[in-house]
C-alpha cells in the first residue's frame, strides 16, 4: 500500500514541477494504477485543476491532454474521425467502464507500464510528448529514456488518417495483456508495436527479431508464437481496407 502525509491540487504546472523535484513527492492522475505501488511519501501532487483533460486539434496534431480519461479517448468522435474504432477496439479490454472513468493517458505513459495497451496503440502513430521542462520529444525516445522527474502536458497524434490494427490475447476479456500488438502500413513496408512482452512496447519492423520473456501469464516461446499470429491477423486486416 501506498501512503502520503500530506495532499495538494496545485494550480500551475510551473508548481507541479517544482513540488515533483523532491524524491518524496508523488504525482497522480487518475490514481489508477498507482494505489497498487508501495512505500510512504511526503507529498500526493494532484493534476485535476490544470485543466490537462481535454481532447483538442492543432494545425498538425490531435493535442490530447495528459489527464484525458481512457474512456475520454474510446468515445471521442475527433479521434474516431481520424483512426476509426481502433482506439475504442483496443481500450475497451481495459478492466471496466468505471475503472476507464478515472484512469488517463498520462499515467498510462508517464509509468511505462509493460503491459499497456494504449502506448502500443500510439507507437505506430508517430505520437509526440510534450512535458513541461524538457519540451517535446517522440513517445519513442521517451520509452527508451531515462525517467525525469518532468510534469507531462500533452500527448500529441500527427493528424494523419492513417490505417492502424490493434490485436491482443488475454486469458479473459478484461484481463491485462498475455500479448498486445498494434500495426500499421507504411511505403517501406509494416510498422508494429509490440507490447506485454513482458516489458514496454518497441516499434519494429515486419521481419525485425523481438525479444520476448517469461512471466506468470505465459512462456516467451508462447509469445513468440502468438506474435507471428497477430501481426498476420493485422497484416491480413491492413490488406482487405487497402483493396476494399
Amino acid at each position: 500500500m501506498i501512503r502520503f502525509e500530506n495532499y495538494i491540487r496545485v494550480k500551475t504546472v510551473k508548481e507541479a514541477y517544482e513540488r515533483n523535484q523532491s524524491f518524496q513527492n508523488v504525482v497522480g492522475g487518475g490514481m489508477m494504477w498507482l494505489h497498487l505501488s508501495e512505500g510512504e511519501y511526503d507529498t500526493l501532487i494532484d493534476l485535476c485543476d490544470l485543466g490537462l483533460d481535454q481532447i483538442e486539434e492543432e494545425e498538425t496534431y490531435l493535442k490530447i491532454g495528459a489527464m484525458t480519461t481512457l474512456s475520454q479517448l474510446e468515445n471521442s468522435e475527433r479521434i474516431k474521425e481520424y483512426f476509426g474504432s481502433t482506439f475504442e477496439d483496443c481500450l475497451k479490454h481495459i478492466v471496466g467502464v468505471q475503472f476507464r472513468n478515472s484512469a488517463t493517458i498520462g499515467g498510462s505513459i508517464v509509468a511505462r507500464l509493460g503491459f499497456s495497451d494504449i502506448i502500443t496503440l500510439l507507437l505506430p502513430l508517430e505520437t509526440q510528448l510534450r512535458f513541461y521542462s524538457q519540451g517535446q520529444i517522440s513517445l519513442q525516445d521517451y520509452l527508451s529514456g531515462k525517467n525525469q522527474r518532468d510534469i507531462l502536458e500533452y500527448i500529441l497524434i500527427p493528424k494523419k488518417k492513417k490505417t492502424i490494427r490493434f490485436e491482443s490475447i488475454r486469458r479473459t476479456y478484461t484481463d491485462t495483456a498475455v500479448l498486445n500488438v498494434c500495426g500499421t502500413k507504411e511505403e517501406d513496408g509494416y510498422r508494429f508495436a509490440v507490447g506485454a512482452r513482458p516489458g514496454v512496447a518497441i516499434l519494429v519492423k515486419e521481419d525485425e527479431e523481438v525479444l520476448f520473456g517469461d512471466n506468470q501469464r505465459g512462456s516467451k516461446e508462447y509469445r513468440k508464437h502468438v506474435y507471428e499470429i497477430l501481426k498476420k491477423r493485422i497484416k491480413e486486416s491492413l490488406e482487405e481496407e487497402t483493396c476494399g
